[in-house]
């Protein structure tokens, strides 16, 4: 008995850690305006967050991108565009929020 509830209440912690991530995550990608060009599940101005989730299959690759050690895997004529707003907005960011910002977008698997 002890050894499940320890299970569950680790379990919660773990779950509590990661939503509070999602929601870092959501408040940088509102702060940063990303959602004028990136909507969760359709192409607008640019690609959707779906679109991004199921390319970037897992966090490491795209804090890479952010941090700009990667090149895009996704093709875009708007690029050239995303390229600015990645200098100058994302690139800068401290690692422990472009984590969360990753972790917000591949939320939308």
């Amino acid at each position: 008995m002890r050894l499940t509830l320890s299970t569950l209440v680790l379990m919660f912690l773990l779950a509590a850690v990661g939503q509070a991530w999602a929601a870092g995550g959501a408040e940088i990608f509102e702060t940063l305006k990303c959602g004028m060009c990136h909507k969760p599940d359709k192409k607008a101005a640019a690609v959707s967050l779906q679109e991004i989730a199921g390319t970037y299959s897992d966090r490491d690759k795209l804090v890479k991108f952010f941090k700009g050690e990667i090149k895009p895997l996704i093709e875009s004529e708007k690029w050239g565009m995303m390229r600015g707003q990645l200098e100058k907005k994302i690139k800068p960011l401290p690692d422990e929020d472009k984590e969360a910002l990753a972790d917000y977008i591949l939320s939308f698997k």
